[in-house]
């Protein structure tokens, strides 16, 4: 399998057609084409159903497309590690995955200061959980993440960032819980709640609830908070989650109060364990960390 075909082979997926992608790849069509075929003869399957209209992916040529994307991506982001190596400043694209949370304005203020240090150095942010983060870093397509709590993962190093979040409940401002200052466990008693889709979130309310997550009422899961806001903004339910996520658009509907007793979680910078960051990572991390 080489990266060239592969690449040929996302650039026809990605523009549905041999002629536009042979445009933005600079070759001739017939060659295209012949690469391709190629390849579906080496593999024994085709990878697209061609019409006179149009082009559709076949079942296999769905599942390399979602490989192909990652093999890709790691493939030249490796090769632009080694590049960096090499000059005499950072350049090329650091991945960063990262919850949406408060905690990275502390992250946003160091990129900005690494922007201005290395112009040539570009940064992409992938959104998601603390599971999408984890996979991202196992599988190489992400170079750091951001979490925040509420546990550890195993198979990666840490820098502690000085950032603490507070365990609470998002509510409608017209909710009777608005009125008061903290949400106890027993507040929680048969109400209709809304919560992340991890399981490991779930095992460490347990703790703090004093019995299983799962005797709760859940209504809803979300991965982002965004969406769960909207649910809650609509009355399906009231939000476990963080403080410091209240989207702007709600923030005259919408309120936060904190657990009680008191539930926080850390804030750390993860990358895999038992590998060396990239130059771009590792000036990241340095400068966080402030050496």
């Amino acid at each position: 399998m080489e990266l060239r075909v592969l690449r040929y082979f996302l650039a026809i997926a990605e523009e549905g057609s041999f002629s536009r992608a042979a445009k933005r790849l600079h070759v001739s069509q017939p060659a295209l084409s012949q690469q391709l075929a190629a390849y579906e003869n080496e593999i024994g399957s085709r990878l697209f159903e061609r019409t006179s209209r149009h082009l559709e992916l076949t079942a296999k040529g769905r599942l390399l497309l979602a490989r192909a994307r990652d093999i890709v991506e790691l493939a030249t982001r490796t090769e632009e590690s080694l590049k960096a190596r090499e000059s005499s400043g950072l350049s090329g694209t650091l991945v960063i995955g990262a919850g949406e949370v408060a905690a990275f304005g502390c992250l946003a203020a160091a990129l900005t200061a690494l922007k201005a240090a290395h112009p040539k150095l570009d940064f992409r942010i992938i959104s998601g959980n603390g599971e999408d983060l984890a996979g991202g870093l196992s599988n190489g397509t992400i170079d750091l993440a951001l979490f925040v709590g509420p546990g550890r993962y195993e198979d990666y190093d840490y820098l502690e960032l000085p950032e603490t979040h507070r365990w609470g409940l998002l509510l409608r401002a017209d909710d009777p819980l608005a009125g008061k200052n903290a949400v106890t466990p027993k507040d929680l008693q048969n109400r209709p709640l809304i919560t992340s889709r991890q399981r490991l979130v779930w095992n460490f309310l347990t703790g703090w609830l004093g019995k299983p997550f799962s005797q709760l009422n859940i209504v809803a899961t979300y991965n982002l908070l965004y969406n769960a806001a909207h649910l809650v903004n609509a009355g399906l339910g009231a939000a476990i989650c963080i403080d410091g996520l209240v989207p702007a658009t709600f923030a005259d509907r919408l309120v936060f109060r904190p657990f009680r007793p008191t539930l926080t979680s850390d804030a750390y910078l993860a990358w895999k364990r038992g590998t060396t960051p990239g130059p771009a990572a590792q000036a990241l991390i340095n400068r966080l960390s402030g050496t």
